[in-house]
């Protein structure tokens, strides 16, 4: 079990949601948490919920990652963990999306190239001050599935960035894996949780959405993603449909396999 006490830890998407329950959990098993978001008010809500530090974070700007891990380990000397939370949504019919929509390279920024910038920036902070570095980033069931219960929400693009953030972080784990680097990395895979980004588009009340999502709160998801931690998980999944889901995928391959000869 991983000791969070006197642990330095930037969650970024830390003004609701799965960040902010993220937040308040480390907290409470001592951790010195610094919470980063666009939404200043929020952010600063959950910063006085966890008596930690809130930080105005844009995203969508290349640099703020990577900076804010350098100035947070100007200032407290180290920095253990980071949560890459932050994302945004985006629906639109793959058949009918503007593809040059400017608010794409928002998307792609924040949910698939940002994570990977901080973790370039932790290990580097971590090589140079002799710690052990951890990035836990959030991807989700999209980044393995096409759940059936959302198949008719346009979520194509949205789902395209969190399954590149799953290859990215395959190939960041295995990377720092063979070089020998400082860096524990682990993908947190989210089912339905209700969180404001959710709500906006399956609406406030959660007893109205498809059942066959199971739907839970972000204090549940945060305590699975801290469990799977424990465990030394690098797939942490909240929900077990997960792996039913990515049966078809399976499937297809296997067969299309023996229908060539291989």
């Amino acid at each position: 079990m991983i000791d969070w006490t006197g642990q330095r830890v930037l969650i970024t998407g830390g003004a609701s949601g799965i960040g902010r329950a993220l937040a308040v959990e480390l907290a409470q098993r001592g951790a010195l948490v610094v919470a980063a978001d666009i939404n200043a008010d929020g952010v600063a809500e959950t910063a006085a919920l966890c008596g930690g530090e809130a930080l105005l974070l844009d995203l969508a700007d290349g640099r703020a990652g990577p900076q804010a891990v350098e100035q947070l380990v100007a200032r407290h000397g180290r920095l253990d963990a980071v949560f890459a939370n932050a994302g945004i949504g985006h629906r639109a019919r793959l058949l009918k999306a503007d593809l040059d929509d400017p608010g794409l390279a928002r998307l792609w920024e924040i949910n698939m190239i940002g994570p990977t910038r901080l973790a370039q920036a932790l290990v580097k902070a971590a090589e140079s001050g002799g710690w052990r570095g951890r990035i836990v980033i959030t991807g989700s069931e999209n980044s393995l599935s096409l759940p059936p219960s959302i198949q008719n929400f346009g979520n194509g693009l949205y789902a395209a960035s969190k399954h590149g953030v799953l290859i990215l972080a395959e190939w960041l784990a295995t990377e720092a894996r063979n070089a020998g680097k400082p860096l524990d990395v682990h993908v947190l895979l989210p089912g339905a949780v209700y969180t404001g980004m959710t709500a906006a588009g399956l609406g406030d009340d959660p007893a109205k959405w498809p059942a066959d999502m199971g739907i839970i709160l972000p204090d549940r998801a945060a305590a699975l993603c801290l469990k799977g931690l424990d465990l030394g998980l690098f797939h942490i999944p909240t929900h077990a449909h997960l792996t039913r889901d990515m049966a078809d995928r399976f499937d297809s391959v296997r067969a299309a396999t023996r229908a060539l000869g291989l």
